[in-house]
């Protein structure tokens, strides 16, 4: 098949969880397809990226946001997508939809779709990848939010955003929207009902398992921390849990590692040597190996959270809020911790820092749920399949 792919972002350095989802899908989809990618970049450093993708991609496309001139466009729809959406872009994806014999037009998140044109919209050829709900998300987010213009910022975009989606979907004329969640998924159903769904859960790499390893008293949380609930979850722990952990394991460290960390998360470690907040990192696998455990302590967002099967992908044991398994089959005490408490949470992380060989099972039981269930060439064949069959 020939493909056009449009994403709001460029996928590499895959370094955040939906990052990882477009980047995955290109690397396993293009084994047999032929991809041309459109993609939105924040800055002019990410144009070096081009010479990766183009190991994927037959061409890539890159095209930078402008902020700025989004604030001119507000009339048109909500900041997330007007700043996306670019004349040059939406020409070029046309130019290459009438050059090249396309099968499908998949778009990367609804906020893209002001980069598609009303000829790609009639054809019936156009695949929606939702991910999420995406105003529900984004409604969702400004509940995490503690500054009240900016959490009122937020639910004015979430309106305007379903306001957008409403219009974008009336006419019925996407041939398939794809979720990562069958809660997202049952939800958008019961909404539209005459619509062509697919679940297209996240996936994950599997690394190698690494039996009776030293223990070094390590606790990372992995994520983007410019998203407002991963700040929110990982200020939450180094302010509330992590103090405790530290009084009954002094030498314990807790890592935070993801790009763009608010100035908050900053001070963090300012105040506490303990506390290392990395930022943007070269390799995110040194990391992943040096920890112990990996804690999740989202308490807002949507969807699937794919620092979850990551880390057990990776054979770590995971102590997560109930939020942060939202949208997958994992279990307490089966394939990782959960805990809502600060009590709870810290008491658990204390017990598996002392006595991690306790919870071998746990770990190795997450580990072989991924190996099984959750590989990305799984992911992708399913994918792939049904558009064949919609195509056939």
């Amino acid at each position: 098949m020939k493909v056009i792919w449009v994403s709001p972002e460029c996928p590499y350095p895959a370094n955040t969880g939906g990052r990882i989802g477009i980047m995955k899908r290109l690397e396993y989809f293009s084994k047999d397809n032929e991809i041309y990618f459109f993609c939105v970049i924040d800055n002019d450093n990410e144009y070096k990226y081009s010479s990766i993708l183009s190991k994927y991609c037959k061409k890539v496309h890159f095209y930078k946001r402008n902020k700025g001139t989004a604030l001119f466009k507000l009339i048109k729809g909500p900041f997330v997508c007007v700043s996306r959406w670019i004349t040059t872009m939406k020409d070029d994806i046309n130019v290459c939809f009438e050059k090249e014999t396309i099968d499908w037009v998949i778009v990367d998140f609804p906020q893209m779709l002001g980069n598609i044109s009303k000829k790609i919209f009639d054809s019936n050829k156009l695949i929606l990848n939702q991910h999420n709900v995406e105003y529900v998300t984004l409604h969702n987010l400004a509940n995490s939010i503690d500054n009240p213009w900016r959490r009122a910022l937020y639910y004015i975009e979430a309106k305007r955003l379903y306001q957008f989606e409403q219009k974008c979907y009336k006419n019925l004329n996407i041939k398939l929207f794809t979720f990562v969640s069958i809660e997202d998924k049952i939800f958008f159903e019961r909404k539209w009902r005459r619509v062509n769904t697919l679940l297209v859960p996240v996936g994950a790499e599997i690394y190698k398992y690494e039996e009776n390893r030293d223990n070094r008293n390590i606790i990372s949380y992995f994520g983007k921390m410019s998203y407002p609930a991963n700040a929110e979850a990982a200020i939450w722990f180094s302010n509330k849990v992590f103090p405790i952990i530290q009084k009954e394991i002094p030498e314990s460290k807790f890592y935070i590692v993801g790009k763009d960390p608010y100035k908050e998360l900053l001070e963090l470690s300012e105040n506490n040597s303990n506390i290392v907040v990395t930022g943007t990192v070269d390799n995110i696998e040194d990391y992943y190996k040096q920890t112990d455990l990996i804690v999740v302590p989202l308490r807002h967002g949507g969807g699937v959270k794919v620092k979850v099967l990551e880390a057990l992908g990776h054979g770590k044991l995971v102590i997560s809020t109930v939020k942060g398994i939202e949208g997958t089959t994992f279990r307490n005490q089966k394939e990782l911790l959960t805990a809502e408490s600060t009590e709870e949470f810290a008491h658990i992380c204390i017990n598996a820092l002392r006595n991690i060989s306790c919870y071998e099972e746990i770990r190795r039981c997450g580990y072989e749920n991924i190996r099984k269930n959750f590989t990305w060439k799984a992911v992708v064949d399913k994918f792939e399949q049904e558009l064949n069959n919609l195509k056939s």
